[in-house]
């Protein structure tokens, strides 16, 4: 549960309350009630919550106005539970407030106050609301503009540290937001004395008390029952104290004990035209970092919760859908001068574990908030207060239980001291300012994690990486023994200043190296490269001066489109210039390479003097048992002339018999779904194609087709089977000669896997 939801602790323990049985029917009598009993439930904790928000962000100066807070964010819980259930992909949705937005909204509002210290309360009071109302137009359009982008996604791309550190911020001013509810109470430093006045103590104390209850109990006691009778519980213990000591209400009220000034009927007023007429917009205008950082985490908690949900309900939800449905939650909440909000992973897991499963649930809770909204100013002046402050103590609780406590066993140190350093910040400078030093503190930490990882995937030589063109007996000794001279490094994943650098100097060490064979040619492939970073730019140019200096090939195979733009604008290709080669992959690379080596140590490996025919059977004499058998063998064979690109035969054509290279050059290439061909073997002079078709009745696997112009030898299958009837003594030279040639092969392959494992090893 820890890698999806940022719900707190809370989350984990609804996640397994299962033991009071609750009726998961999905119609008939047990799918109402369940419904109705989860809606009841959910719509109380819903109350509670706003009331406790409400206390919170409408404290300091604007205490008077409490209750038109307490009421506006019951107006905001209606228009978000109603339009969320009618609107989501899953029937059975819970939304509320977002309870990770409201420690900003009350840092927010006393920013507000505090920049406006001349103002009558009433403008104070008018400027809030106009935020607030700013505020959730600008979050639906940005949740709408997400979900019509379909940018659901985005959020896995945040990292998980930064979002942990958040959420513990968050904890640290839901704390501070607490306490500053309470009457009497100086936060100032050093004044712990102010927390133990009697009349102090008895407001904060039962609060605290309170959240410690919501925390404990609900682990221990595995009843979805749970938090709704602590809640009653303690407002009747409360009363019960209130009778025993003979405390009047009026008493209560006196002491900070109960809400005061509370008026009559309804809590709710629209005042949304009136605020924006009387607002101070050069204030308003002040908070817009804090709003933006407000929006940003808005976003990543409501798919983090989705997310939860998800496993919640073993069903898939669609982000995007619900990124539309909080959007115009938010929209006509901020209408009536609300704020927005969306589902909570603990919320609904509470109400999936009660049997709800249909969209009357969030009905219910809706008309619970709404008959508060309407008629509860009574009920909720006799609301005791440390319900109140405790609910946002037991947020705190929860966040730090799950980013402080719990997060030093699951994240890395160097992750945990983002946390810890988010959290610090927070405290002591401000809450936007911790954004910027998390996502800094992320963002170096990337740098140091991937700095320390290599883009190299795979180093080899020419000594057993050779091309996919099949060269002969004499050829694979030469490239054997010269192999030492390609350095060949196979390039992966991003490359930046910091790993660039790292391949600079590996590449340099080798061709420094005076106790290896001297290197020749460096091949770079880059067919797993996902990004070429303008920073690496500079170590590519520094390995053309080294190249330049040392006269070493530099090979590059496989460039995108954006990686070769990048290298061209650092000066790092350069098409005039001998030592640098372009190629559109590693076997091409390869086989250039390759011919360098044989035109050097075999200048005249093909004799132009020479027919094909006799340079065919001058070939085939040096790897035949009996060379006397090529002369016989070369009159059965039928000739076969091909211009450039034209193909000897085509994929799904039957198997038919062997050919023999006597001149030019043909390669095997297979035809993909993408219609695109992809060549798999090249054949030079000397080497033959298609053994197979002398045992095997069935069809070509892949095409052949002429690279320049060639001449081939053909031996049917009709002629080898008269042969072994006819000259028995030629058709086992045949299948020796065969033999020998696949076991060669196989030797070759098995020599190229050792060193691929062994390479992969280390």
């Amino acid at each position: 549960m820890e890698f999806y939801t940022i719900s707190t602790a809370r989350s984990y323990f609804y996640l397994l309350i299962a033991v009071v049985p609750v009726s998961n029917s999905n119609s008939g009598t047990g799918s109402i009630l369940s419904n109705s009993v989860a809606g009841a439930i959910m719509g109380l904790l819903t109350v509670t919550s706003a009331a406790s928000f409400g206390t919170l962000i409408f404290s300091g100066d604007l205490a008077p106005f409490m209750p038109f807070g307490i009421g506006l964010l019951l107006f905001s819980s209606v228009i978000i539970s109603a339009v969320v259930t009618a609107l989501s992909s899953y029937p059975a949705i819970v939304a509320t407030i977002a309870e990770v937005t409201v420690p900003i909204f009350s840092l927010i509002v006393r920013q507000i106050v505090a920049a406006m210290p001349d103002a009558s309360i009433e403008q104070k009071l008018m400027t809030v609301i106009a935020t607030l109302v700013i505020n959730s137009f600008a979050t639906g359009i940005i949740f709408l503009g997400l979900g019509w982008f379909k940018l659901g996604s985005f959020v896995r791309f945040i990292p998980y540290p930064v979002v942990g550190g958040f959420l513990a911020g968050i904890g640290a001013l839901l704390f501070t937001a607490a306490f500053q509810s309470v009457s009497g109470l100086s936060l100032q430093p050093f004044s712990l004395a102010a927390f133990f006045q009697p009349n102090v103590l008895l407001q904060w104390l039962p609060g605290a008390l309170f959240a410690a209850a919501m925390f404990v109990l609900p682990q221990r006691i595995k009843s979805v029952l749970v938090y709704p009778g602590i809640i009653l519980g303690s407002v009747a213990l409360f009363y019960a104290a209130l009778a025993l000591t003979g405390t009047s209400i009026a008493q209560a009220v006196q002491n900070g004990w109960l809400l005061s000034s509370v008026p009559a009927g309804g809590l709710y007023r629209f005042a949304s035209v009136e605020a924006l007429q009387q607002a101070n917009w050069s204030v308003i205008v002040q908070q817009i970092p804090t709003l933006a950082a407000l929006w940003l985490i808005s976003a990543i908690a409501l798919l983090l919760h989705a997310n939860g949900i998800e496993l919640i309900a073993s069903r898939d939800l669609d982000l995007n859908r619900e990124l539309k449905a909080a959007g115009v939650a938010s929209l006509i909440a901020g209408i009536g001068g609300g704020i927005g909000g969306f589902p909570s992973a603990g919320e609904n897991a509470l109400s999936y574990q009660l049997g709800a499963r249909g969209r009357s649930v969030g009905w219910i809770v809706a008309a619970i908030c709404l008959a508060m909204v309407l008629g509860g100013a009574s009920l909720l002046s006799l609301f005791p207060k440390f319900i109140l402050v405790g609910m946002p103590l037991l947020i705190t609780i929860e966040f730090f239980n799950e980013w402080l406590y719990e997060a030093w066993f699951r994240f890395a140190r160097a992750d945990y001291a983002i946390i810890l350093l988010i959290v610090i910040t927070t405290v002591t400078v401000g809450f936007l300012q911790a954004i910027g030093v998390g996502l800094a503190a992320a963002i170096v930490l990337f740098v140091i994690n991937y700095s320390r990882l290599t883009v190299t995937r795979r180093i080899s030589t020419g000594t057993y990486h050779h091309s996919n063109v099949l060269r002969t007996s004499e050829e694979l000794e030469i490239l054997e023994s010269q192999g030492e001279q390609a350095f060949i490094v196979e390039l992966q994943g991003l490359i930046f200043f910091g790993t660039a650098n790292k391949l600079l100097n590996q590449v340099r060490d080798r061709i420094n190296n005076d106790r290896l064979p001297p290197v020749s040619y460096v091949l770079l492939d880059f067919r797993l490269v996902s990004g070429l970073d303008a920073s690496a730019v500079l170590s590519f140019a520094k390995l053309k001066q080294v190249a330049h200096q040392k006269q070493v090939h530099l090979i590059y195979t496989h460039l995108s489109a954006s990686a070769k733009q990048r290298l061209e604008q650092g000066d790092c290709l350069d098409e005039y210039n001998p030592l640098c080669h372009l190629f559109s992959d590693l076997d091409r690379g390869l086989e250039w390479y390759e011919q360098q080596i044989l035109q050097q140590h075999q200048p005249l490996m093909e004799d132009q003097s020479q027919s094909p025919k006799a340079a065919l059977s001058a070939y085939l004499k040096a790897d035949f048992s009996d060379p006397n058998q090529v002369d016989r063998l070369m009159n059965c064979l039928e000739i076969c002339q091909l211009d450039e690109d034209e193909y000897l035969f085509h994929q799904g054509d039957p198997f038919d018999g062997l050919y023999f290279v006597a001149s030019g050059q043909v390669s095997v290439v297979v035809k993909l779904r993408s219609e695109q061909t992809k060549r798999i073997r090249t054949y030079t002079i000397g080497n033959t194609i298609g053994e197979m078709g002398l045992y095997r009745q069935t069809v070509r696997m892949a095409s052949v087709v002429a690279d320049k112009p060639s001449t081939l030898y053909f031996l049917s299958t009709a002629t080898f089977d008269r042969l072994e009837d006819t000259d028995p003594m030629l058709a086992s030279s045949v299948h020796r000669f065969i033999v020998a040639l696949l076991a060669e092969r196989l030797q070759h392959r098995e020599k190229e896997l050792n060193y691929l494992l062994e390479s992969f090893e280390e």
